[in-house]
Parts: structure tokens; C-alpha cells; sequence
């Protein structure tokens, strides 16, 4: 909760949800989308739009607010007064939690603003969004952790959150065995996957995944 409280109650809360509302109204009105939206199963154009939107940016928004979430507590020496406190487990999932009530809270705004124009709320595609939005949360805990400085952390961060979207839709596109096999290492092959809960399935599994070897690097660190 006072990880939430920390970006809720600043000026980043209303930033993203201005900058993701902006950002996927001025996509839902392109032409292309128009042209397009039978791929997209006749979906609402202002959900397709917060789809692209987060697909897109929504790793270095994640980064850009949270790069140092670790880091910062083991630079400042305040994860010592954590760890007397609570368990090491215990503060990476309150981490996470905290993170992904934020980004839920933004998400759900941003929707609800969509649906007072588009009159439709799409539950499914928000759930979509989320639980993407969850794996991005979780690299952003593993490489906080893996580089516990503020500054490295923000450097390989937001260099990670620029290059993991091209790499995975480079794999995800391209028919090269070399890197075709990243694929499934990213969320961005899931989406395109026609079942819904298999895309949630997997994306949970990718966060535990990273959760787990984040708590794994926690417990090895002296702080």
C-alpha cells in the first residue's frame, strides 16, 4: 500500500492516464485501424487502441516510473529496515502487488474515460492488458534487483524497455530459427494467441517466473 500510495498520490498517477488515453484515442481514430478492424474480431476502436498503445510503450512507462523500485531501497540502505520488518519474499510481492494496484487503477481509468465516449467496456481486453502489464512490472523488479544502483538500474532499464519490444516482435514475425525461439520467452507472441485465457495463463506464468528469480537474487544479496 505505500508502494501504491507513492505513485497514486504524485502527479505520475494523472500523467499516465493522460498520456494513455491521449495516446490510444489518436490511434482508435486512424484510418488504418478503420480499414483493419475485422482482424481485430470487430472489437471497440478505443480498445484497440489502449492494446497497441500499451504494447508499445507500456514496458518503458513500467521502466520509467519503477526502474529503480528495488535499487533505490538498497542504495539508500532503507531495505534494511524492510528486512527487519517482514521477510525478503514478502517485500518482493509487496512490491509487485503495489506496482500492478497502481497500474490497475490507471488502466481502469483509462477505460472508463473510453467507455464515456465509446458507451462499451470491454472487461476482457482491460484483463488482457494487465496481466501484459504484470510481466513488464516483473522485469522491472528483476533487473532492479540485478543492478542494485539507481543509476545502472535506470540505464539498463529504459535501454531494456526500447529493445525488448523490437527483439520480441522481430521474433515474433520473423521465421529465423536463430531467434524465432524468443517467441515464447515474450508476451507479445501470446496476444496473438485466439484464446484469452491461455494469453492470462502465460503471461502469469512468465511474471511468477520472473518473481521467483527476483526473490532468488534477493536472498543472495547482502543489504
Amino acid at each position: 500500500m505505500n508502494e501504491f500510495k507513492q505513485l497514486f498520490k504524485s502527479t505520475k498517477s494523472i500523467l499516465t492516464i493522460v498520456i494513455i488515453f491521449i495516446l490510444s484515442t489518436f490511434v482508435s481514430t486512424l484510418p488504418f485501424i478503420a480499414a483493419h478492424q475485422d482482424k481485430w474480431e470487430a472489437k471497440d476502436p478505443y480498445s484497440i487502441g489502449n492494446e497497441l498503445v500499451m504494447s508499445l510503450f507500456g514496458f518503458f512507462l513500467i521502466f520509467l516510473l519503477s526502474h529503480d523500485i528495488l535499487s533505490r531501497e538498497i542504495h539508500l540502505k532503507t531495505i534494511r529496515f524492510l528486512v527487519s520488518k517482514t521477510t525478503r519474499l514478502n517485500i518482493i510481492i509487496g512490491k509487485y502487488l503495489g506496482l500492478m494496484l497502481f497500474w490497475l487503477s490507471c488502466i481502469m481509468t483509462t477505460y472508463v474515460l473510453n467507455m464515456v465516449i465509446s458507451h462499451r467496456f470491454l472487461f476482457s481486453d482491460a484483463l488482457k492488458i494487465l496481466t501484459f502489464i504484470s510481466v513488464g512490472i516483473s522485469c522491472a523488479l528483476f533487473l532492479s534487483m540485478l543492478f542494485p544502483t539507481p543509476q545502472k538500474s535506470m540505464f539498463v532499464g529504459m535501454l531494456f524497455s526500447f529493445l525488448f519490444p523490437i527483439v520480441s516482435m522481430i521474433s515474433v514475425l520473423s521465421s529465423e530459427r536463430l531467434i524465432h525461439w524468443f517467441q515464447y520467452m515474450t508476451p507479445y507472441y501470446y496476444v496473438r494467441l485466439s484464446e484469452p485465457l491461455t494469453y492470462v495463463l502465460m503471461n502469469t506464468a512468465l511474471t511468477v517466473i520472473l518473481l521467483i528469480g527476483t526473490a532468488l537474487l534477493f536472498q543472495r544479496r547482502d543489504v
